[in-house]
């Protein structure tokens, strides 16, 4: 039987996307994503070379999918935070791996500079500058991400599930508002 080597890569990069996101670079291990993968080690090595490369190759699929499904709209920049958080929820891998690349190798994975620069100069005529679009995103990409790096503790103590969609749609709502409140007054 041929095998298909697309589907094993495609697998290696399902398994090692839950890997990285939940124990980062450092702590994620080829022989579990190997068994989550149904592949084994040499065929990880064979597709991508080498640990580093995986991460790589996987944090760049993680954000292209994330900006291909949450394209910046900058008629509606609190509503795609609104949708930007939704994404997250839905696929918090891709957040989380991105968080481990800045704890541990900022200096590994795609070069995203080129990404970025479009959605700067995309918002760079509303907000009158290259750098106010830049302050403008990050603070808007932290809001949006900001619920999942913060204490459950904290979320819920209101008395409410911090990890239950009630909660959530609260903490979108107040999202957005807030996100309103500050891309009207730039």
């Amino acid at each position: 039987m041929k095998r298909d080597a697309e589907a094993t890569r495609e697998r290696i990069l399902a398994a090692a996307s839950a890997e990285f996101a939940e124990r980062g670079l450092a702590g994620a291990r080829i022989d579990r994503i190997a068994a989550g993968a149904a592949s084994n080690v040499r065929l990880i090595y064979a597709h991508f070379t080498s640990k580093d490369n995986l991460f790589a190759v996987t944090l760049d699929r993680e954000l292209t999918a994330m900006a291909e499904a949450v394209p910046v709209d900058v008629d509606d920049l609190p509503g795609w935070v609104g949708r930007l958080f939704d994404y997250h929820r839905e696929h918090p891998s891709g957040v989380r791996i991105s968080l481990w690349r800045e704890l541990e190798r900022p200096d590994l994975g795609p070069e995203d500079a080129p990404v970025y620069a479009a959605k700067v100069a995309t918002m760079a005529g509303a907000t009158g500058s290259a750098a106010a679009a830049v302050d403008l995103l990050v603070l808007l990409y932290g809001m949006a991400q900001a619920w999942f790096f913060t204490p459950a503790g904290l979320r819920g103590v209101d008395g409410s599930d911090p990890h239950g969609d009630d909660r959530a749609r609260e903490h979108r709502a107040a999202l957005v508002a807030a996100a309103e409140t500050l891309t009207t007054n730039r």
